[in-house]
């Protein structure tokens, strides 16, 4: 114990000292962190003892009164609550300290407003949480224009609509707007169906201009090369990114389907990997013999045990699943490596179904793979089924048949 926590372990946290190096070395800290942690246990645990204090006392300000204390001692480093966030924690979890009080609700009626979105977004809607964010954020600046125009959802009209809406076009770039004014959208299409408003002004919400193309762009076959030789598979973590890309690149994957797969979505016997997409829907596809083989390679030789029951798993402590941002963030460094900067996993979508069609799948087959909704999405890939737009050009008048 002395190891990881120098110095005397006394007063009213030391029963508790084993559990909580168990729970650090279970989440990979490096044994300097370990040691620096350990050292600010004991030194809480001494203070508390000095001041009569059992462990049931420790709440945010006790704690907050140590830290304030401990930083006026010279020649010792300068913690704050945020070092002691893994032990408090820890110690809630097994009911030793109280968990603090929510604060009093002295939410204002937009606020409230808001919440209502919110809770139809997530259990009617089934929405991802950051397309949640996103919607939120459009609804909030809506909120927050009309208050400063004494206006309310009540008063609002169709003009005010588009004075909205028309005042983030330079202030943002052309594929933010998008998401705002679909955000926007949702919520005045709600608020109309609650009764917040007496007009559906879904409609009035302008569409935004854009003259970019809008044919998808998948990688050529010795892009996907590159990038998948980018990753060092003779590392954990090359093999855990080595996976990741092909998971995206060969199921077409969004970033939050990678970080929301868990062990138990591997299905070795039949084959098959259970996806939860948009919507909270989950699917079953198909287990391809490479996915499955750098699954495989990834979770014999790559994936840490006892780190919980993600599939892929941050590499730096605290150990635990990737999150959506991590996903993208192997995407993006790998695409750096590879000489291709700017790819995200969206584009990896692409490319999947890119080379589906090339390779003679149906539009309805691609659909099928990247699950979407409604046949219009993926009609959008038709655009660069050369082979199939070929058979239903024209001939142009006058040249041979």
């Amino acid at each position: 114990m002395t190891k990881y926590f120098p110095g005397p372990m006394t007063g009213p946290l030391a029963p508790y000292v084993a559990g909580y190096r168990e729970l650090l070395a279970g989440r990979r800290y490096a044994m300097s962190t370990a040691q620096q942690l350990g050292s600010l246990v004991g030194r809480l645990s001494r203070w508390m003892d000095a001041r009569g204090l059992d462990t049931g006392a420790l709440t945010d300000e006790v704690l907050q009164r140590f830290v304030d204390e401990l930083a006026e001692e010279a020649n010792w480093m300068r913690p704050t609550p945020a070092s002691f966030v893994g032990l408090m924690q820890y110690l809630r979890r097994l009911g030793v300290i109280p968990v603090p009080e929510p604060p009093p609700d002295r939410t204002s009626p937009e606020l409230i407003i808001l919440r209502r979105f919110e809770r139809y977004l997530l259990n009617e809607r089934g929405l991802a949480a950051k397309t949640v964010r996103n919607y939120l954020r459009a609804a909030s600046a809506l909120m927050d224009w009309l208050s400063a125009r004494s206006r309310s959802l009540e008063t609002m009209g169709g003009a005010e609509v588009i004075l909205f809406t028309t005042g983030f076009y330079g202030a943002q770039s052309v594929g933010s707007v998008k998401y705002t004014i679909t955000g926007l959208r949702s919520f005045l299409g709600w608020a109309f169906m609650e009764g917040l408003s007496d007009r559906a002004l879904a409609g009035a919400v302008p569409s935004v201009a854009s003259h970019d193309s809008n044919i998808p762009q998948g990688l050529s076959m010795p892009e996907v090369d590159a990038l998948l030789a980018s990753c060092g598979r003779d590392t954990a973590t090359g093999r855990r990114d080595y996976a990741i890309l092909v998971l995206a690149v060969r199921l077409g994957l969004r970033a939050n389907e990678v970080a929301s797969l868990t062990l138990t979505d591997l299905n070795w016997r039949t084959g098959d990997i259970v996806l939860r997409g948009k919507g909270r829907c989950e699917e079953k596809l198909p287990l391809p013999q490479d996915v499955g083989s750098a699954l495989a390679e990834y979770l014999r030789q790559g994936r840490p045990e006892g780190a919980g029951d993600a599939l892929f798993l941050r590499v730096h402590a605290p150990v635990g699943g990737l999150a959506s941002a991590g996903v993208s963030e192997v995407i993006l460094a790998a695409s750096r490596r590879a000489g291709l900067e700017g790819i995200h996993a969206h584009r990896l979508r692409h490319t999947a179904a890119t080379q589906l069609l090339r390779a003679g799948a149906s539009l309805a087959e691609v659909g099928q793979v990247l699950r979407h909704r409604s046949p219009a999405t993926t009609a959008q890939y038709a655009k660069v089924d050369d082979k199939s737009l070929r058979a239903l050009a024209l001939p142009w008048p006058g040249s041979q048949p």
